[in-house]
């Protein structure tokens, strides 16, 4: 496997666990989605429509893959 396929996704991984642990503080019903509420919390300026693109299978929520897949791919900025 090429290393930078491996590089991409450690970083991927470290994004995930780094994100895992805020992303549960943010989770205020603690129901593993994040409703457009929640995610204001600590994105202030997320817009509906910029939520609705964020919610990549369209179930109306924000999962911990969709949050993760986001961050790691700068459309969010990393929760710390």
């Amino acid at each position: 496997m090429n290393r930078s396929v491996l590089a991409v996704g450690a970083v991927i991984g470290a994004v995930a666990v780094a994100t895992t642990a805020f992303a549960h503080e943010m989770d205020t019903d603690q129901d593993g989605l994040y409703s457009l509420t929640e995610m204001r919390t600590e994105y202030t300026d997320l817009t509906e429509a910029q939520y609705a693109a964020l919610d990549t299978n369209k179930d109306e929520a924000i999962d911990a893959d969709e949050l993760a897949a986001a961050i790691a791919d700068g459309t969010l900025a990393s929760m710390d």
